[in-house]
């Protein structure tokens, strides 16, 4: 397979496969599987680049039960939503799917099964009141979407660790 792309373009991208140090053919790779795993998506949904310092400043002053109750709101409506905007359906797969889009704009997200659970690991790197948000955000949505119960394993300002049966 072969594309044409203006000799800006192809400098600016040899210019950031020479500063990742990669050869071209691995960094088009990664921009085309972002572009399918999370900016297809991000795009059709309308959603808007935020840094971590914003968000760090957001959820900071907020008290735990009015950012427990916002996240609650929002993972029985809004997530819900999303889902089947995305997916047109809402089962496990694609709350699943769902997610792993979700978790794939923090730092670093593992999801793995043995079958008999899913096991998420999201690294968000943020604070805690953003782990405590996480955490009733997608307990609502698996309650909500699933009437799956959530068992979080670990809750740092750093990081959310959760599992749940299929």
């Amino acid at each position: 397979m072969s594309f044409r792309v203006n000799t800006g373009l192809r400098l600016a991208l040899e210019d950031e496969a020479k500063r990742l140090g990669v050869n071209m053919n691995t960094l088009v790779c990664k921009i085309f599987n972002q572009y399918a795993n999370w900016e297809r998506y991000a795009d059709r949904m309308k959603l808007l680049p935020i840094s971590k310092d914003i968000l760090r400043e957001m959820f900071q002053p907020f008290h735990k039960e009015m950012i427990e109750a916002t996240a609650r709101r929002l993972g029985e409506s809004s997530a819900k939503e999303q889902v089947l905007f995305l997916f047109h359906q809402l089962n496990l797969g694609t709350v699943v799917r769902f997610i792993e889009l979700w978790g794939e704009h923090f730092e670093a997200t593992e999801h793995t099964s043995d079958g008999k659970r899913h096991y998420f690991t999201m690294r968000h790197d943020i604070n805690l009141n953003f782990s405590v948000f996480a955490k009733e955000y997608l307990s609502a949505l698996l309650r909500g979407a699933l009437a799956k119960n959530v068992l979080f394993e670990s809750l740092s300002p750093n990081s959310v660790t959760f599992s749940f049966e299929p």
